[in-house]
């Protein structure tokens, strides 16, 4: 990023810390001493779920991962009605990324998607997105600006990317991030690696690529099986925290583990709910039965280790501190 684009990014920065909790914007920088030389798997991390939603653009179409709905005759048959259902039950999150940032948000859950004749990439759910680059300059741009900050993100999905397209796309990722890049390490050396160990090395960006075959022409990057991600795939929230508990038990050790803590909606409850949204008919009473759920956990080897949640500002971002205030939890049960 160019000199005056980065001192424009800050002046965004400045004005957006205002309305985000304090405790958020540079939590790792000043978490307690006690806690910078814990592994980083045990801690408490927040994180977004399908982080770039908050820029999908009925305009741009119906995106490759949603082949039901791109095929569907009656979602063909009146797009000025469809569309803007589908809008309105895949968006996930209201704050840009840099917003998701500042708000404490450390994992980036992203799928990205390719668009014919377009030479960029674009993150994508149900419908095409912001590309994949803003996304991660944007990311870039508040690392040099919290050199203390340690991000994960996470490539969940690829649809329609060619050989010759990954190889484009880990280009990038290597270009932007650089030195920053945390280096892929075997299961046996992450007890080592804790907030003060990255910080001696200025490395700030985990990346996790999961696509095998390309990920092995770039062996910085982390695999699948370093970051287990299971998800509910439920409307429920007695069934959503049975699942979240049963996983947490048995994840493990020494490894980084999402807490996938969302509801998903099918397909036959979003045609009998097409004027509502997400947000207002899951996502918001989700949120609630999560906040309950957390009280009673501590962060640590069998606690949740990133919390990933819908719409993050919810309640005045009371998902994400609570998040971070349960590392205070390890210095209490040591």
């Amino acid at each position: 990023m160019i000199d005056n684009d980065l001192n424009e990014q800050r002046v965004v920065l400045l004005d957006i810390k205002k309305s985000v909790p304090k405790e958020l914007n540079n939590w790792m920088t000043n978490i307690s001493t006690k806690l910078q030389d814990i592994a980083i798997w045990k801690l408490t991390i927040p994180g977004s779920h399908d982080s770039g939603s908050y820029g999908l653009d009925i305009d741009l179409g119906i995106s490759p991962d949603r082949p039901d709905l791109e095929n569907s005759f009656w979602v063909n048959l009146c797009k000025c009605f469809s569309l803007p259902t589908i809008h309105r039950w895949t968006k996930t999150q209201t704050l840009d990324v840099t917003n998701q940032l500042l708000a404490g948000i450390r994992y980036i859950d992203l799928r990205i998607a390719s668009k014919v004749d377009d030479n960029n990439y674009y993150f994508c759910h149900g419908l095409y997105g912001p590309q994949v680059d803003n996304i991660l300059q944007e990311i870039n741009a508040f690392l040099e600006m919290n050199p203390q900050e340690i991000v994960f993100i996470d490539f969940q999905h690829f649809y329609k990317l060619s050989d010759e397209d990954h190889k484009q796309l880990i280009g990038k990722i290597m270009s932007i991030f650089d030195h920053k890049l945390v280096p892929y390490s075997s299961q046996t050396m992450m007890d080592k690696i804790t907030l003060k160990y990255l910080w001696q090395r200025r490395q700030q960006v985990f990346v996790y690529y999961r696509n095998e075959s390309a990920r092995m022409e770039a062996p910085t990057l982390w695999p699948s099986r370093c970051l287990p991600n299971p998800w509910a795939n439920t409307m429920s929230r007695e069934k959503l925290t049975k699942f979240l508990d049963f996983h947490i038990a048995d994840r493990p050790l020494n490894n980084m583990y999402v807490t996938q803590a969302i509801l998903t909606p099918s397909n036959s409850y979003v045609g009998l709910h097409f004027f509502s949204s997400l947000e207002t008919d899951l996502a918001d009473i989700c949120n609630i039965r999560i906040n309950e759920w957390m009280n009673g956990k501590s962060a640590g080897a069998k606690g949740p280790n990133i919390v990933m949640s819908d719409f993050i500002e919810w309640s005045n971002y009371e998902i994400p501190l609570n998040t971070v205030k349960m590392n205070e939890t390890l210095i209490l049960n040591k």
